[in-house]
């Protein structure tokens, strides 16, 4: 078994080969492939699509970032997506930017990365680089663009240049795990100069000194973007709990919050916390990259705990940092160690497999999006609402009312029919998450939206139900987010609303809760 494990060691843990040959463009070439299967089989769905909605609204650039504060987001990616807009003039430059952007993280990771190629196709082979990161339409991806670019560049630019500092003013406007992560950089930057130059004042240091007020700059503007936030729903509600317990209990167990999302939330929070803590001992042979990994934990860990809940797409920003530190400390990483104390040897091997089996989950997660895109499951039916109402010439103007509302929100990308928000009476498609305003509703009152939006435009109206008539309990309450709004159905109602429609089509489920019944007031 040891002699497995050295073996293993050996090969995924080797010095990098000279890396520029046909092997390596064959790597990125069968990454194409897969991607672009998964691409051509995606559905793009509220959140994606939410993004681009915002990221065009407004008259200039100026405009939109008005209406994007608040919204949660730094405004690098809404930017990205308004000036491929304005060159193209498709929504389709939503998932080629993603691309584009994959693209290159992947890129770099096969040319510049040091790492020997069977470790560099378990990471382009995971969920966050054959999907979650580049088929996804997200402002996760360009997080590990920067924090790989970053590492690419860090020997070269440590002491001299104010290059690192744009990266890190930029990855701190990609989202906000992205602005944690440049702190916990920064804090790895100092460490790494103090342990070569010592506590005294050097030319590196002057230089640190100016790209860390260019990163902090990017942090700041970023918060004052994000907050506060209109969609006060996704925030964390502390009148049933304490926020001091959860702090404390974040930063002893990091698996049992939203990092967990990086081992599918199958392991217990125990088991999950062993292995984030574990995979950062493979950087103890460079210890201030060790100690920047520790503090992202546990940073990353207190977020989720105290402010938001994430996904794994926040929780795989974490994890390209931890890539980004073994890429830059690789060679000691890899080197033989000088030492016979027993725990300087084992505890980097240690790091070295928990590092592996992190890697081999989000393999394994990879390989299951395949087999979804194979199988044909998709995130979203908005794709298929959108061939319905193409195949009908009486539903090209009909105005279309979903509960819950966000149903809609991903309908832009794929039809022009106007979407009517029913909480917010308005028109439009991008929900405020908000526990302010109208938080009840029942079927009656979306019947009679429907028909007072008839009687008001003359224009057919389309109802999407995420609730199935045949399925659902009379009367009982249903919640459509945790503390948020909720919806309920009588006998009569329920009666009354299949009288007044007829049923387009009932579309089978989603990898999210983005399925519908579609139905037609008469």
């Amino acid at each position: 078994m040891t002699r497995s494990l050295h073996i293993m060691d050996q090969w995924l843990f080797a010095p990098k080969r000279d890396r520029r040959s046909w092997p390596d463009v064959l790597l990125l070439a069968g990454w194409v492939a897969l991607v672009g299967f998964q691409i051509g089989r995606h559905v793009m769905w509220r959140d994606e699509v939410r993004a681009l909605t915002i990221a065009l609204n407004g008259d200039d650039p100026v405009a939109m970032l008005r209406g994007l504060h608040g919204e949660g987001h730094p405004a690098l990616w809404y930017l990205l997506l308004r000036g491929a807009h304005a060159v193209f003039d498709r929504v389709e430059v939503l998932p080629a930017v993603a691309f584009v952007v994959g693209v290159i993280t992947v890129a770099l990771l096969i040319f510049r990365s040091p790492f020997p190629r069977p470790l560099v196709l378990l990471l382009i082979t995971g969920h966050g680089l054959l999907f979650e990161y580049v088929v996804m339409a997200r402002n996760y991806g360009i997080s590990a663009l920067f924090l790989f670019a970053i590492a690419a560049c860090y020997r070269a630019h440590r002491d001299r240049g104010l290059l690192l500092g744009a990266l890190l003013f930029l990855l701190a406007n990609t989202n906000v795990v992205g602005a944690i992560m440049a702190g916990a950089f920064l804090l790895f930057w100092l460490l790494d100069l103090l342990e070569t130059d010592g506590w005294r004042w050097s030319p590196p240091l002057t230089n640190f000194a100016i790209n860390a007020i260019i990163a902090t700059s990017g942090v700041v503007i970023c918060a004052v973007t994000m907050l506060p936030t209109y969609n006060d729903a996704a925030a964390r509600d502390w009148s049933h709990e304490s926020p001091l317990a959860a702090a404390i209990l974040s930063l002893v167990n990091p698996g049992a919050t939203s990092l967990g999302a990086l081992f599918a939330n199958l392991l217990p929070g125990v088991a999950g916390s062993v292995l984030l803590f574990g995979a950062t001992l493979g950087l103890l042979p460079r210890r201030p990259a060790f100690l920047a990994a520790i503090a992202a934990v546990l940073l990353t860990s207190l977020f989720f705990a105290v402010a938001a809940n994430g996904a794994y797409r926040h929780a795989a920003v974490w994890l390209s940092f931890l890539i980004a530190l073994y890429w830059i400390g690789w060679s000691r990483v890899t080197a033989p160690t000088g030492s016979r104390a027993w725990l300087d040897r084992r505890l980097p091997a240690i790091g070295r497999v928990s590092l592996l089996l992190v890697l081999a989950i989000q393999t394994a997660a990879g390989i299951n999006d395949l087999r979804n895109a194979v199988t044909g499951m998709v995130a979203s039916r908005s794709a298929d609402l959108g061939r319905l109402i193409a195949s009908r010439a009486d539903l090209t103007n009909a105005l279309i009312l979903g509960e819950p509302e966000w149903l809609v929100e991903a309908l832009p990308y794929y039809v022009k029919n106007r979407t009517y928000l029913a909480r917010d009476h308005k028109f439009g498609s991008v929900v405020i998450f908000s526990r302010k305003g109208k938080m009840d509703s029942d079927l009656g009152e979306t019947l009679r939206l429907a028909r007072e939006l008839r009687d008001t435009t003359s224009a057919p109206v389309i109802i999407l139900l995420a609730y199935r008539l045949d399925e659902i309990t009379p009367d009982r309450i249903y919640d459509e987010g945790k503390d948020w709004r909720t919806f309920r159905a009588s006998a009569a109602q329920i009666r009354d609303f299949r009288e007044a429609t007829t049923m387009l089509r009932r579309f089978g489920p989603a990898k999210t809760d983005e399925s519908f019944d579609v139905y037609l007031l008469n």
